[in-house]
């Protein structure tokens, strides 16, 4: 994929995957960050639902180190 892509880049390793994405999110939010057949997210509508289930694992307990099950339909 990296080669077919074109788009290799050195990764930070002193950021986070949720840092970048933030930080990605910040800067293209209309951009689209997932398609699947017809649908698409954009970064923000994709950190928006991150953040949101992200809030409702907290709620529930959840924290750092913990490992979490998810299904996405």
């Amino acid at each position: 994929v990296k080669e077919w892509s074109g788009t290799a880049s050195a990764y930070p390793r002193d950021a986070s995957l949720s840092v970048l994405f933030e930080e990605q999110a910040q800067r293209t939010p209309d951009a689209v960050a997932v398609e699947y057949e017809d649908e698409r997210l954009t970064y923000a509508e994709l950190n928006r639902r991150a953040n949101q289930l992200a809030h409702h694992l907290k709620g529930m307990g959840v924290g750092p180190e913990v490992r979490v099950g998810l299904c996405v339909e």
